[in-house]
């Protein structure tokens, strides 16, 4: 029930909505052009995943490597990934949007000429390492911007178009990245994301103002934001979704780790053509999330929630099954992926929002913790593939298909003890 002490007054809600109105107005004014400059950051991270995916069987020929240590280059970019998404946000809470954005842009473009040039693989690793935590100041400042900002309908136009980009990017990265991998060689790859970082950041630079519009100065705020993250995995609803996110989200991560080996090394698909065989699951996600949008009319959350984990279960036990047995060739392995990443597109968007809607004062925080999580299981899932590959498809079939399975069984079981502690009186927490 609200809390009727919180509720404002009718002449304070006045003043509220006249000063938003201004803000609208003036911000509207004083940077054109913001949505792209925010697409542009999203990008940067689908494309330092992507673009190197190609050239990953040649890195383990040219340096004479196994194929769980290439795999690291992904992993720990990832990795740094996870740590910068949990630290950049709340930083910016403090300090401000522009210098931690600005500084993380700087980070990524130097670690990207460093890739570039680096003499061994170990070096290329740490830097991909240093390169992840440049690179995650884009999508979670990203929407922070778009928080401070922009509200209403203007919100929701400038997030549709962020996700486009991070839905068409997987698309065009991976072409790009054999393109320059055949052209002139795996080198050519981490220049250009070292340039793309530059040229990013110079914009934001001349562009982007400062957008917080009150700094989180107080005493013991760090604090405050790990007693959040406490609260929020404490929270019945919060945590089922999470955990549900982060496993089937470490089920495509293991895809994408895993995909150049199996579908250049063990298919062999030319390098130039990896990118358009990999399009084609990645559109999957692109169906599932449009149709999750047309159907949220019809449907509500929690029941699309639950056809996509369904279907990406499904999927996930067909994959299992195809690459236990070595059956179907390239084909047992596109198809249940594309079941899979279909299903992805109703679950992340669904889940999400389940997650959050408990804590609309701490939407951020939650953002933050979902996207650390999601992306530090996707690390290690990856590794795992690596790990284990054998020349055959099953390191990637098991590892993706164990993390559908248990997405699943983690929100059917929960739905499972909610509904039993409901019957008995436990507790009221509404089951979605």
């Amino acid at each position: 029930m609200p809390n009727r002490a919180l509720r404002p007054s009718a002449s304070s809600m006045k003043t509220s909505n006249l000063t938003r109105v201004r803000l609208s107005s003036s911000q509207g004014e004083s940077i054109k052009g913001l949505p792209f400059l925010l697409a542009a950051l999203t990008a940067l991270t689908a494309l330092s995943i992507d673009m190197s995916l190609p050239a990953m069987p040649r890195l383990k020929e040219i340096f004479g490597s196994t194929e769980g240590t290439v795999q690291l280059t992904l992993s720990l970019f990832m990795l740094g990934y996870s740590v910068g998404q949990i630290v950049c946000g709340p930083l910016s809470d403090r300090i401000g949007r522009r210098p931690v954005l600005l500084a993380g842009l700087a980070v990524f473009a130097v670690a990207g000429f460093g890739c570039a040039v680096a003499p061994s693989l170990p070096v290329l690793i740490a830097l991909r390492l240093v390169q992840g935590m440049g690179a995650s100041v884009g999508a979670i400042l990203g929407r922070a911007i778009v928080r401070d900002k922009f509200e209403g309908s203007a919100a929701s136009g400038v997030m549709s178009q962020i996700t486009q980009v991070m839905i068409l990017a997987p698309l065009i990265a991976p072409t790009l990245g054999g393109y320059l991998l055949g052209a002139t060689g795996w080198h050519s790859i981490f220049l250009f994301l070292g340039i793309a970082g530059l040229l990013v950041g110079a914009l934001s630079f001349a562009k982007l103002p400062e957008t917080i519009r009150q700094r989180r100065s107080e005493p013991g705020y760090v604090g405050q934001v790990f007693r959040g993250f406490r609260d929020a995995l404490a929270h019945r609803t919060t945590r089922r979704h999470l955990l549900t996110t982060m496993f089937a989200s470490a089920g495509m991560f293991s895809y994408i780790s895993g995909s150049p080996f199996v579908i250049i090394g063990v298919f062999k698909v030319p390098e130039e053509r990896f990118g358009m065989v990999f399009s084609l699951t990645a559109a999957a996600l692109l169906v599932g999330a449009t149709l999750n949008r047309r159907l949220l009319s019809v449907w509500t959350p929690a029941r699309l929630l639950r056809f996509g984990v369904t279907t990406v279960a499904a999927s996930a036990a067909l994959l299992v099954l195809l690459t236990a047995f070595q059956i179907g060739g390239i084909y047992g392995v596109m198809g249940p992926m594309m079941g899979y990443l279909f299903g992805l597109g109703m679950v992340m968007p669904n889940a999400s929002a389940a997650a959050m809607e408990p804590h609309p004062h701490m939407a951020g925080l939650v953002s933050s913790l979902m996207g650390g999580l999601q992306t530090l299981a996707g690390a290690v899932a990856g590794f795992a593939v690596g790990s284990f590959f054998d020349g055959t498809t099953r390191s990637l079939g098991f590892t993706a298909g164990a993390m559908g399975l248990l997405a699943f069984l983690f929100l059917e079981r929960t739905s499972v003890t909610a509904a039993r502690e409901i019957a008995l009186g436990e507790t009221t927490v509404p089951i979605e």
